[in-house]
């Protein structure tokens, strides 16, 4: 089936960490007299839906971060101007020249003396080497992108176990491209993947258009009927209809890729561990490392310095190459060096207590608890007195409704931007998803939505950074004449008042989560009424957050809104690396383009700022040509907390995008 536009936008502000409350000079401090939870020195925060996976090697919600980012320290944090300063230690670099007469990076890594952990146990550089180790296992299936992203001396060769890995990785790749090309290859691939997960083993089950998938095989001329009781020969036959015409919505070669390179792997770890160690891994003392790294990446310091310290005795216990089941063992119950200790999370609620012997003095408050709330509940949850801080998204009502209430707020630029995306695996045809570009209307919804609060953008990346290209014109704008001429160009065709293919209505299903209240909501409803105009059907479906996110991750989607944020560099390498596509990966629009790699390397080692704009202006350009994504806004981040309980005096006179109260949780007052 080609990837039929089964669409779903995910609705949803993706957080990879909490943004803070607003510089001080223009926060709103309030004086109501609302109730609060300062009398038992608990700070209630609001958040959303957690997943439960509170690991901060294999969590995939921001939310389930929020709820444990106060656990860990880091080596270093970034300050309201988005520099690296030392934080739990320090890190310089150097530039060295190999055997070879190439450059290299050499990174010394440095802990401050006295921290430990809740347990108690003493914080050394063996606690930070682990997490590199954890991050460069070949089973690692988090979200991290440590193997990909930073050439580490040594690292390949312990991530394949083979000291001489290019070779193999190339007959890999060739294999694989060889297989794939071939029916037999085509067909097992299929077979084995479910065909890329659509099929659930049901025979009876929803292809996604209200059809069965008896029906769906029937409708396409083969015999579903005479298979429909083994479930074997069914799959055997559904992947015979999608080999036989719908052999373009599938990737078969990155699948033969990673099954290959995973039995290469495996194979490997079979026989016993032939690369032990990370060559490039140095430790120096208890509490020194160095890391020497091919190249230049100008994002080197902040992957080796931004990692949370982990305890080795706790998370590693049990710890061999190739076996990361220890790690995922302690997903309910993270532990660290940080301000604030684990308690526990139950009934939709995480709480933790303050640790006293945090290095940085003994947190002011005694406990925190993350409550989950409803988007369309905070502030009324302010205002009732159940929650103290929280961050509805910012809207003109929301504003009145604060000042009207006297409620504390801030207001600070979001590191991060909105966007809508389409699956270049599920929707394969670029005209299909250029003519959706097309009826993307942007600029009156974000107007009324955020007034002054936000700005529509015309790239994927977060104006707050400096490589963004502010002088960035719209790169496909609102046309409803050429949205049918591309659907057209794709094969369809108006007839009796529908657009059809092969006899079929173009539908596609859009799921937005807090549909009342997003500010992309009026964009889909523009487009239903496009699309019915066409001959088209939309289908819009508010969806809770954790069912839609599930969806996106499982390729079970096909068109989603999101928000990236916590943007500290323009690195992009996780969201658009043909790599990314891989289960796990969070490529999920599936854009594999050997030119947008390559620029990805390219900007990531280049030092000098004129340069990198100039490269980033075109990947970024690149990156549109593929339709999958379409910028929608930036906006500003809204934080609001009760000032009957809060005191807003300990929040930091330096807030900013990147450096907020939580950087300074330790000294947060309650009145």
């Amino acid at each position: 089936m080609k990837r039929r536009l089964l669409a779903a936008l995910l609705s949803a502000t993706m957080l990879l960490s909490v943004a803070g409350c607003g510089n001080k000079a223009t926060d709103n401090n309030g004086d109501s007299s609302n109730g609060g939870n300062s009398s038992n020195n608990t700070l209630v925060i609001g958040t959303q839906s957690f997943n439960g996976v509170f690991n901060p090697f294999f969590y995939n919600t921001a939310y389930d971060a929020q709820a444990f980012e106060t656990i860990f320290t880091s080596v270093c944090e970034t300050n309201e101007n988005n520099e690296l300063v030392e934080k739990g230690g320090s890190i310089t670099s150097e530039e060295v020249k190999a055997e070879d007469g190439s450059v290299q990076t050499l990174y010394t890594i440095k802990l401050k003396e006295g921290m430990t952990f809740h347990d108690g146990e003493p914080v050394t550089i063996d606690d930070l080497i682990f997490a590199y180790y954890v991050y460069a296992d070949p089973t690692y299936d988090g979200m991290a992108s440590f193997v990909n992203s930073l050439d580490i001396v040594g690292m390949k060769e312990y991530y394949y176990d083979d000291a001489n890995y290019s070779s193999k990785v190339a007959e890999i790749e060739a294999k694989a491209e060889e297989t794939a090309g071939t029916e037999d290859g085509f067909i097992q691939y299929l077979v084995e993947s479910n065909c890329e997960g659509w099929y659930a083993g049901d025979p009876n089950g929803d292809v996604g258009d209200g059809r069965t998938f008896v029906q769906y095989l029937t409708d396409e001329g083969y015999d579903a009927a005479s298979v429909a009781s083994n479930s074997d020969e069914f799959l055997k036959l559904l992947a015979k209809c999608e080999y036989e015409k719908y052999a373009d919505g599938y990737d078969a070669v990155t699948w033969w890729t990673s099954k290959l390179s995973e039995d290469y792997i495996n194979e490997g770890l079979a026989d016993g561990i032939d690369v032990e160690t990370i060559t490039g891994i140095e430790k120096v003392d208890d509490l020194t490392c160095t890391v020497l790294v091919n190249g230049i990446n100008i994002s080197g310091d902040r992957q080796l310095a931004l990692q949370p310290l982990t305890p080795e005795h706790y998370y590693g216990e049990g710890f061999t190459k190739g076996d990361l089941s220890g790690v995922k063992s302690k997903n309910d119950a993270p532990m660290g060096s940080g301000p604030f200790k684990w308690v526990g999370y139950n009934n939709n609620v995480v709480s933790v207590t303050r640790f006293d012997d945090y290095f940085l003095g003994t947190p002011k408050i005694e406990n925190i608890k993350y409550q989950v709330v409803d988007e369309e509940q905070k502030v009324n949850a302010v205002i009732s007195g159940d929650i103290d801080i929280t961050d509805p998204s910012a809207s003109l009502e929301i504003m009145e409704e604060l000042e009207a209430n006297e409620i504390a707020y801030s207001l600070i630029g979001y590191p991060g931007y909105g966007y809508i995306a389409i699956s270049a695996k599920r929707v394969p045809d670029l005209k299909v998803r250029e003519g959706l570009m097309h009826l993307m209307t942007r600029e009156q919804a974000i107007a009324t939505y955020y007034g002054e609060l936000a700005e529509v953008i015309e790239r994927p990346m977060t104006p707050t950074l400096a490589e963004y290209p502010t002088d960035a014109k719209e790169y496909w704008g609102y046309d409803k004449e050429k949205a049918l001429e591309c659907f057209k160009e794709a094969g369809y065709e108006q007839v009796n008042g529908k657009l059809v293919k092969d006899g079929k209505q173009l539908s596609v299903e859009v799921g937005i989560g807090s549909a009342s209240s997003h500010p992309s909501t009026p964009i889909l409803t523009q487009m239903k009424a496009d699309m019915e105009e066409l001959g088209a059907e939309l289908i819009i479906s508010d969806l809770d957050f954790s069912i839609l996110t599930n969806r996106q991750q499982n390729d079970d989607i096909d068109m989603w809104v999101m928000a990236w944020g916590n943007s500290t560099d323009c690195d992009l390498t996780q969201i658009f690396g043909s790599e990314f596509t891989k289960a796990g990966g969070s490529n999920r629009t599936w854009v594999q383009d050997p030119e947008i790699d390559a620029l990805l390397k390219q900007v990531m080692q280049t030092l000098d700022l004129e340069e990198r704009k100039e490269l980033v202006a075109k990947e970024l350009d690149k990156i549109m040509s593929w339709a999958t994504y379409m910028p929608v806004y930036q906006r500003k981040n809204l934080w609001i907390y009760n000032p009957d309980t809060v005191n807003v005096d300990t929040i930091p006179e330096n807030t900013s995008t990147y450096y907020n109260y939580v950087n300074e949780i330790h000294l947060l007052e309650l009145n």
